[in-house]
């Protein structure tokens, strides 16, 4: 998605994330701090716009928006 939007790779970006999966929403929100350090989010959070995919990973459908930060603030 980064490369889709040409963000760099330490640019920070805020994350929007929707799993259809409740044990999997549970995992994902209890290591949210690592997972954000992993894909450099500012923030996790509702987003109107923004670049937005659904994804299917290993069974379990999500819905995965990014903006980046510069652009939020902007």
């Amino acid at each position: 998605m980064r490369k889709n939007l040409e963000l760099d790779i330490e640019e920070e970006i805020e994350v929007d994330l929707d799993v259809k999966d409740d044990r999997v929403a549970g995992l994902v929100r209890e290591h949210e701090d690592l997972i954000g350090q992993e894909v450099r989010a500012a923030d996790f959070g509702a987003l109107e716009d923004g670049h937005r995919e659904s994804w299917t990973v290993e069974g379990v459908e999500m819905e995965i928006a990014i903006k980046p930060v510069s652009e939020a603030t902007a």
